[in-house]
């Protein structure tokens, strides 16, 4: 559910949708960045509000490249459906807001301090509301596994820096945007939003053989998202998924 089923389930990214405002990956000056000067973030220890005021930041920034949907009904479906996982989940004390992109292609994603976002086209192609309730579990997933920092902390390595410490908070936020937005999680991180998911969806009371329903519906379709092309095997993820299911997980 990444872009984010970002989904495949998040799972984490958002594809397919233009962005107008934001310099492309290859624009940014990331070892220029690492290295200024004011301190913003240690994260060795972030705290869940250092996650909450990041995650407002990059909502800016959302909200200059996406189109929200603004029918009430939608989103007042949607945010019911989100709040009940948020609240089944481990990071339940971080305030989460939930967000309708008008989007055709099959997608949802999140950032971070309680940021979901899905896409009209995957409300469109979801059968029932458990099947909306798998991708957006495995998006709170990301969010409660600190999927978003921990990928500030893998660039703040691959730049060599000890720390991303030196940068002021619009650098941080275009960093985090693209990283969150733009770029795939790791292959371990996807499987553990599916995990997360699966629990959350069990605790709230929704059925969690509807994720690995949902994934076969999309592997099924004549054109197949392209963001599954930035997740695990989409097969091999939903033998892992039922075999969870049928251990009890």
């Amino acid at each position: 559910m990444r872009k984010g089923f970002s989904v495949v389930l998040g799972m984490g990214t958002a594809v397919g949708v233009g962005l107008t405002s934001l310099a492309p990956a290859n624009a940014i000056p990331w070892g220029q960045l690492i290295f200024n000067g004011v301190q913003l973030l240690q994260l060795s220890n972030v705290s869940p509000q250092q996650t909450v005021t990041l995650g407002q930041n990059i909502h800016q920034q959302v909200k200059q490249n996406y189109r929200f949907d603004t029918s009430s009904q939608t989103n007042t479906y949607v945010n019911r459906v989100g709040q009940r996982l948020a609240r089944a989940s481990n990071c339940s004390q971080i305030p989460f807001h939930f967000y309708v992109v008008r989007d055709s292609s099959i997608n949802a994603f999140s950032t971070t301090g309680g940021y979901v976002y899905v896409n009209t086209g995957l409300l469109n192609t979801v059968d029932n509301e458990d099947q909306l309730a798998a991708v957006m579990g495995h998006e709170i997933g990301h969010i409660c596994n600190n999927d978003l920092i921990n990928k500030l902390k893998q660039t703040q390595l691959a730049q060599g820096a000890a720390s991303l410490a030196g940068l002021n908070q619009s650098a941080v936020t275009a960093i985090a945007y693209k990283l969150a937005v733009d770029l795939p999680n790791s292959r371990e991180a996807e499987f553990n939003a599916d995990d997360k998911g699966l629990q959350y969806m069990k605790r709230a009371g929704y059925n969690p053989k509807a994720m690995p329903a949902f994934l076969k519906k999309l592997l099924r379709q004549s054109s197949q998202p392209s963001f599954l092309s930035d997740h695990p095997g989409t097969q091999e993820r939903i033998s892992v998924i039922e075999r969870k299911i049928a251990n009890g997980r």
